[in-house]
């Protein structure tokens, strides 16, 4: 036996998206004149598009006395079903807009360089980078400007939410097969940037060491830093990594370094599908 639905009314309209707002406004407002002025549109649509909806669930929706209209049973019950399909339209209007928006990431040069740019190959049409320090970062982030920023800084504001906190190895790296036989006769690249995680440890590896000062070279790009390593040039505490060019000098532990992930509070979801 087939089974369908049909409207009741003779016209052949099927219940449409609209008349469930109409239905939802009407009964929220108590009022279909109030209903009208508060949709934009003029009494009598209302009222047709209300009785049409009647006709088709073959049900009377509404009580209507003097005070105004109150939903009856059967109009309860589609105000339920009406939540719900707007709720699951809203969400497909927000998951169609996040997908097919491009995620803007900043992050500072190391954490793009040594953990980002390998988790975002295979998709790097769906982000826009951007590199910058901690500071700049945070700046960014406030003018929303980028999505995303990702961190050594654990201090952000609370205008701002970390959503995220990952983890990755420090090491002091040297050219393969690149002897070192003393530390104080070593060169070590460090960057500027006073929030930079790796000259923060150079600094106080070379303390510990009583190595002078003057043997830091001063380098503000990460991918030179690891070009001049990789030459034998000199050491640099760097993100482990896989480079046929470089290995860990033994005898130097690694440390763990935190990665942050803020965003804007309230920020709507991004595609961050590589954490």
């Amino acid at each position: 036996m087939m089974v369908g639905i049909s409207s009741t009314d003779g016209g052949g309209d099927g219940m449409e998206f609209n008349d469930l707002i109409i239905f939802k406004t009407v009964a929220q407002e108590g009022s279909i004149s109030k209903a009208a002025k508060e949709l934009g549109y003029v009494q009598p649509n209302v009222t047709e598009r209300i009785k049409k909806l009647e006709q088709e669930l073959g049900t009377p929706l509404f009580a209507r006395t003097n005070k105004g209209i109150s939903l009856l049973p059967a109009g309860e019950t589609l105000m339920a079903y009406a939540d719900k399909i707007m709720n699951l339209i809203d969400e497909a209007k927000s998951e169609i807009k996040r997908t097919g928006a491009i995620t803007r990431i900043g992050a500072t040069q190391s954490i793009l360089a040594g953990y980002l740019s390998s988790r975002i190959k295979g998709n790097i049409k769906d982000y826009q980078l951007f590199m910058d320090n901690s500071e700049r970062l945070r700046e960014l982030l406030r003018l929303q400007k980028i999505d995303v920023a990702l961190t050594y800084a654990d201090d952000f504001e609370p205008e701002f939410q970390c959503i995220h906190t990952s983890k990755i190895k420090m090491g002091l790296w040297k050219a393969k097969d690149y002897v070192v036989s003393d530390f104080s006769n070593e060169v070590f690249f460090v960057s500027h940037d006073t929030q930079c995680p790796h000259r923060n440890r150079t600094l106080r590896f070379i303390r510990e060491q009583n190595i002078s000062e003057k043997q830091l070279q001063y380098v503000d790009s990460y991918t030179v830093i690891q070009d001049f390593v990789s030459s034998g040039l000199g050491l640099a505490f760097l993100p482990m990594q896989e480079e046929e060019r470089l290995e860990i000098v033994e005898g130097v532990p690694c440390e763990e370094l935190a990665i942050y992930f803020y965003m804007k509070r309230n920020s709507n979801k991004m595609n961050l599908d590589f954490f």
